[in-house]
């Protein structure tokens, strides 16, 4: 399939190949070394990093979140500087310099990296792990590429970058925000969503139910559409959904889709199946950009506030 420089969709079509994965465990000890086992391996940290460089979307929203020295990351194509949906403060041009789906050894190098993460990047990066990790200490996905919850993801980049106290609030602060939402919308309890995208002639769903997408939805109370949760699950928590299945949509109370293409909008819905989907119809169904998917399909506390805003005023129709 054409990237379009988009990682997202590389990432939810399932292209670039499984990553490795294994059980994760994150170290007791606060002090350093600290040292955290991944999908990928082992990593140590001997010292508090002070350059750090980030190769996934999830870990800029996280390491900037936690105000972690980044000196260089992977480049969101889709925004003009370069940075991805829900990194707050944004980081500067001059940061976001890194190609995002290629890993380019010699520029990761050239950053002079005492800490590389790469929790949510491309699988090619994985695929590289021999040769990124050999720069610099590197933490890779922890279970299997973004299906890691977001509360571990942030507890394991807070260790690694030292700011275990940090994490904690960030998961905490986010917490108490998604309590707060559920307790604004208790209609949505036992209430049913689908998230995917449709690309490239293909319609692809998040189903995986123990994901951090099902994750977010399920603490508002929400589960997977009964119809989708019964697909198997491929990477990254997704499955594919045939053409001849597509009223399988019609279990969910609403959707949240990626279209991204000129003319894929239409596309999508004049399929013949999809022509007379009740969730297809006024206000239940929210079409996302590239920015917005990528914040569904990696929930994490660093985006909770970005995510409900996102969402928030689709689910609220549902009452």
């Amino acid at each position: 399939m054409a990237l379009a420089g988009v990682a997202v969709v590389l990432l939810l079509s399932g292209c670039g190949g499984a990553a490795p994965s294994s059980p994760s465990a994150v170290a007791d000890d606060g002090a350093f070394p600290v040292t955290i086992t991944h999908g990928q391996g082992t990593v140590t940290v001997p010292a508090r990093p002070q350059r750090v460089v980030v190769l996934g979307f999830a870990d800029a929203q996280i390491a900037t979140a936690l105000g972690a020295p980044v000196v260089a990351a992977a480049r969101n194509p889709s925004n003009p500087d370069g940075n991805w949906a829900g990194v707050t403060p944004p980081l500067p041009p001059d940061v976001t310099v890194l190609d995002g789906v290629t890993p380019n050894l010699e520029a990761i190098a050239a950053a002079q990296p005492d800490l590389i993460l790469m929790t949510t990047a491309q699988p090619t990066f994985a695929a590289s792990y021999p040769q990124i990790s050999a720069i610099a200490p590197t933490l890779s996905h922890l279970g299997r590429l973004l299906e890691d919850p977001g509360d571990e993801l942030v507890r394991a980049i807070g260790r690694a970058t030292g700011r275990t106290a940090e994490a904690d609030a960030l998961v905490a602060r986010s917490d108490a925000t998604i309590a707060a939402a559920a307790a604004r919308h208790p209609e949505l309890r036992g209430r049913s969503y689908a998230f995917g995208q449709y690309y490239g002639g293909q319609t692809f769903v998040v189903v995986a139910p123990d994901g951090p997408t099902a994750e977010f939805f399920g603490r508002l109370g929400m589960r997977v559409a009964p119809g989708l949760a019964r697909l198997p699950v491929q990477q990254a928590g997704t499955a594919v959904l045939p053409p001849e299945n597509l009223a399988a949509l019609d279990s969910a109370d609403v959707a949240f889709f990626g279209l991204y293409a000129p003319g894929d909008e239409q596309r999508f819905r004049s399929q013949p199946l999809a022509r007379n989907l009740g969730v297809l119809q006024g206000d239940r169904f929210r079409v996302l950009t590239t920015d917005e998917a990528s914040l569904l399909l990696a929930p994490n506390p660093a985006t909770t506030e970005a995510i409900l805003a996102l969402v928030e005023p689709t689910l609220a129709r549902l009452g």
